[in-house]
């Protein structure tokens, strides 16, 4: 049996996908397995590390078109690459990250002789690719060997035109915390926030809720970990809402568990989301989320009033009722804080084995 992997991803710059992908290369190669990881873009924009026991293979078109016809012909290019840097990888099974470079690996690797796996990282019910991406993640997905999801939601959607045989729910592998750091940087108690700024993760709700929460505590501070395209558009709210001085943008931050210690909840009010690795982290170590109710991966292990709260998604509002309140009430953080870390160790504390079975063709093949 062919026990090698060659995993495709854009890149290794932030995000959840990412952190996924590095993640399973790294213990696999650390136990034995061949990896090789194919990635769009350079190593000048990796977040996540590789380690040396993984094969880097970079094919470069990373980027995006200025037109519609420029776009086939990237793609077309794409794929040749792609087709040739899977050849060349050796390996007998392609898992694939993120929607459209799942799609451009199925194209690829077709009649290569490679078990070829794709991973949905998102609902495709809430979170669109567009018409023409769509429409492939519609025809293509039952062409892959094993579709995965980390999200119920996402394999519901997707039996629609993917037979159940071929869908797989797999939770995310959670990396162990490293050890914990002297006092950090801070001025006040805070409530956290971390990943990428960007729409989905409805951040612009998150400030809103938190000038709220400023106009009636004036002990507490708002820490935001990660990069993002919507970085200055965020500052600039946070200066219109006059908290620019209560609300602190670090940026991305090597090893975030020093902070998930530290704070009093994390606030993810994302528009969508599927299994983030931030809110999992968090609970790992005891800090109560505060999510909102459009995370349908999230609420098999945020359990509302048990190791999470639970608003409504937009509600400033409530998320601002949430967070003072978990703040105000310490047997209740504490309860938020013990379900947190039970729920992910029920869930979650398996996840690489899980994974690492799905290397194991299925019996018969």
């Amino acid at each position: 049996m062919n026990r090698s992997v060659v995993i495709v991803i854009e890149s290794l710059g932030g995000g959840g996908a990412q952190h996924v992908a590095s993640t399973l290369a790294n213990y696999w190669a650390a136990n034995g397995i061949a990896v090789a990881c194919i990635t769009f873009s350079s190593p000048a924009s990796d977040v996540f590390k590789l380690e040396n026991g993984v094969r880097r293979i970079v094919i470069g078109g990373a980027g995006i078109s200025n037109n519609s016809f420029m776009g086939v012909v990237a793609n077309a290019l794409r794929i040749r690459n792609l087709r040739s840097a899977i050849r060349d990888s050796g390996a007998g099974t392609v898992l694939s990250f993120v929607g459209s470079t799942n799609i451009l690996s199925i194209l690829a690797a077709a009649r290569l002789g490679k078990r070829v796996i794709v991973s949905e990282r998102n609902d495709p019910a809430r979170q669109s690719l567009g018409r023409i991406w769509d429409l492939l993640r519609r025809l293509l997905y039952s062409r892959a060997d094993l579709v995965i999801a980390n999200s119920r939601a996402a394999i519901s959607t997707m039996t629609r035109y993917v037979g159940a045989d071929k869908l797989a729910w797999l939770p995310n592998p959670v990396r162990n915390p490293g050890p914990s750091l002297g006092p950090l940087d801070v001025r006040r108690p805070f409530f956290l926030a971390a990943g990428r700024l960007d729409a989905q993760k409805a951040y612009d709700v998150l400030l809103t809720a938190f000038a709220q929460v400023a106009a009636s505590r004036s002990d507490v501070d708002l820490v935001i970990l990660g990069q993002g395209p919507l970085r200055a558009a965020l500052m600039a709210q946070a200066r219109s809402l006059g908290i620019s001085d209560r609300v602190v943008f670090k940026g991305h931050v090597d090893d975030p568990f020093p902070w998930y210690r530290a704070a009093i909840a994390l606030a993810h009010p994302a528009r969508f989301e599927g299994m983030p690795n931030a809110v999992l982290e968090a609970m790992s170590v005891g800090l109560p989320p505060v999510i909102s109710d459009a995370q349908e991966g999230l609420r098999d292990i945020v359990h509302a009033r048990r190791s999470g709260l639970v608003v409504p998604e937009g509600s400033a509002p409530a998320l601002a009722t949430a967070m003072i309140e978990v703040d105000e009430d310490s047997e209740l953080r504490a309860r938020l804080s013990a379900g947190a870390r039970l729920s992910v160790e029920v869930q979650l504390s398996d996840a690489l084995e899980r994974w690492t079975d799905i290397l194991r063709p299925p019996a018969g093949n």
